[in-house]
């Protein structure tokens, strides 16, 4: 972590010191005295269920150096205070002055699917050539991002920023609080569609990102990947293309389920699948841009794990389960399901699919048209579950079973299943898929 003078914290707010200066140098930042440690900065936030001006006290009575209130605050007496008008901004005012300060490479990332996994890829690579920061969790709105930049070390030579987005306008003043000097665009899809007109409109939020980049900075773009025309055009930065199909400035090459020929050299990819093919290939492109050796780079992606409930593989009672149920939109649940589809081997394949969040009133034509891919994917049997997910059943070629209750899936999964058979959870995080493997353990 690194130290802040509090003097600086003075000028990034523009208000003074009251109740005097910190006693010693401001050693982190909080918003929640849960997991203040001494020497943290605290930053009282309201929202619309909480308000933290109500823990300023505990959070000096846990040794917090200073906080960061607003002006509707009282109780002033309670240690050295830095009082704004809206502490959020106050937040975002102190990222943003401590931003002048990098002499850091900074990439920000954004698009539809696969963020946090092209952010970890990017990270793993980059940490083979000097000391990387990365967005923790899902640091990645107007409350994470400040929080995750005032976390960066100064001796970083690189830091790495996922930015995400719900509704339209978001990118944009993210963009320009984290000013990266490169882009990377994942890909962009149906994703949070309920708060958007349409997919175009999407695309142009997404385009904020790479607007921001300076023309001395660099944006890397996947040539097959929706928008890329119009994202292109909306950076005046150096624009690397890469693609798994040709004419790019890094084009994959697959040579194997799990390798990719970049330039020459071939890399191994952890996952399995032609969209983590997709993802690594910008993390390589990234590494080649910033001149690191192709055997680094290779060497840092065979560091990378993907986060929990992200293709992640278990085994129980021989029965072979991947649980990819953090989260999923119509693009996401395409490339698994298809991954999933291909993998090599004997036995069986079954997949449990849920409902996809946020899709607004493209909702029933997206999960009728995912029914329709599943079908042609030659599964062996599909469990859809929860109410949107009856909406995925199609009457074709597949085993389509229909059940609202988890447990239910989980007797379904025993009734049909043998040693060697394997199984995929996919649906968006609200469904709670992962539950269908515990009910199997227990079953």
């Amino acid at each position: 972590m690194p130290e802040f003078r509090p003097d600086d914290f003075s000028q990034w707010v523009s208000r003074p010191w009251k109740n005097g200066l910190p006693d010693a140098p401001i050693t982190g930042i909080s918003k929640d005295t849960r997991t203040l440690v001494p020497g943290d900065f605290y930053v009282a936030l309201r929202g619309a269920q909480f308000d933290g001006h109500e823990f300023v006290a505990d959070a000096f009575a846990k040794g917090a150096s200073g906080a960061l209130v607003d002006d509707a605050f009282r109780g002033m007496d309670v240690g050295p205070l830095l009082q704004v008008s809206d502490t959020l901004k106050g937040l975002q005012n102190l990222a943003r002055g401590y931003r002048t300060n990098w002499t850091a490479t900074v990439v920000g990332i954004t698009g539809s699917v696969g963020k946090t996994t092209v952010k970890e890829m990017c990270a793993d690579v980059l940490s083979m050539n000097g000391e990387t920061h990365r967005t923790a969790g899902y640091y990645i709105n107007h409350i994470g991002l400040p929080l995750t930049m005032l976390a960066m070390p100064e001796t970083a030579k690189q830091g790495v920023f996922e930015i995400g987005m719900n509704h339209p306008g978001e990118i944009g003043p993210l963009s320009d609080l984290l000013q990266p000097t490169v882009g990377i665009m994942t890909d962009i899809g149906n994703a949070h569609r309920e708060h958007f007109d349409s997919l175009e409109a999407i695309i142009r939020e997404k385009a904020e990102l790479v607007f921001r980049v300076p023309s001395s900075g660099t944006v890397i773009l996947d040539r097959e990947s929706e928008g890329f025309q119009y994202i292109k055009n909306r950076t005046c930065a150096d624009v690397r293309i890469i693609s798994l199909e040709g004419g790019a400035d890094y084009r994959g090459q697959k040579s194997g389920f799990k390798t990719l020929k970049v330039n020459g050299f071939e890399y191994t990819m952890p996952p399995p699948g032609e969209h983590i093919q997709r993802n690594a290939l910008r993390a390589i492109a990234l590494g080649l841009e910033l001149g690191m050796e192709p055997s680094d780079i290779a060497e840092g992606l065979r560091k990378f794990k993907l986060p929990p409930m992200r293709w992640e593989a278990s085994e129980v009672r021989n029965i072979h389960f991947i649980n990819d149920a953090y989260n999923a939109n119509p693009l996401s649940m395409r490339a698994n399901l298809k991954t999933f589809a291909h993998l090599p081997g004997s036995g069986q394949k079954w997949a449990v699919v849920g409902g996809m969040h946020e899709l607004g009133g493209t909702a029933e034509e997206e999960h009728a048209e995912l029914g329709r891919f599943i079908d042609g994917l030659n599964l062996d049997g599909v469990i859809a579950v929860g109410e949107l997910g009856q909406r995925i059943v199609c009457k074709g070629t597949a085993s389509f079973f229909q059940t609202l209750e988890l447990a239910e899936a989980a007797q379904i999964l025993k009734d049909h299943l043998q040693a060697g058979d394997r199984v995929l959870l996919k649906a968006s995080r609200g469904e709670q898929l992962e539950q269908v493997l515990e009910y199997f353990k227990e079953i």
